[in-house]
């Protein structure tokens, strides 16, 4: 739930413990205290739960390109599947590699690498649906989680990633390892490892895509 809404939460259970403790305003000078009073109450619980907020999103993503950091994706990545495990359906994870990164940044200069990066996450962010979560592995290595969908269902929002950077990013390709649980994996950490291993497989052909088959 939303930092914010459990603050105004505590707030508004601060107000009733006011009244338990003190009873209900006996006369009109102090009605008019306790909503002043009341109104003070929530409106710094809802500041303060805007800042928690906002600390939470820093701490969640990352602050050049906006999708989730690594030890944030690890933790939803493990959830899902756990979830998964006992609900009884399929996740697929995408690992995904910017090729010829090094080249580009310096070919073009640091500023228009990070720019690049901040539109391939863009780009990503465009092909999945919002139940599906992006976020930087580390450096030009990207990761995105697609709950509910098989492997062949993962190669076809691969297909569609790379033709949309080939497409927007002016002749940009990307490489990626995809793999899913629980074909390929009995948990999180062997469905990370083994679309790892493919990314850096497809990585030696660049613009290639490597699905896991046992």
């Amino acid at each position: 739930m939303d930092s914010r809404w459990i603050s105004m939460g505590a707030s508004c259970l601060m107000i009733g413990m006011w009244l338990l403790a003190f009873g209900a305003p006996a006369d009109d000078h102090e009605t008019g205290w306790f909503i002043w009073a009341a109104a003070v109450q929530l409106a710094v619980g809802y500041y303060v739960g805007k800042y928690v907020h906002s600390l939470q999103q820093m701490a969640y993503h990352d602050s050049l390109t906006g999708v989730l950091v690594n030890r944030r994706f690890v933790s939803r990545l493990n959830q899902e599947v756990e979830t998964a495990r006992r609900s009884k359906y399929p996740v697929t994870l995408l690992f995904i590699d910017l090729d010829n990164f090094k080249k580009y940044n310096d070919r073009h200069g640091h500023l228009e690498g990070d720019r690049l990066l901040c539109q391939f996450a863009t780009v990503l962010q465009a092909c999945v649906r919002r139940q599906d979560a992006v976020g930087r592995w580390g450096g030009e290595e990207f990761v995105v989680l697609l709950p509910h969908t098989d492997t062949n269902r993962g190669l076809a929002i691969g297909e569609r990633i790379q033709k949309q950077v080939r497409e927007e990013l002016d002749g940009v390709t990307v490489s990626i390892g995809v793999a899913s649980f629980p074909l390929h994996a009995a948990d999180a950490m062997q469905l990370t490892e083994k679309a790892d291993t493919l990314m850096y497989e497809a990585k030696k052909q660049k613009d290639c895509m490597l699905a896991a088959t046992n």
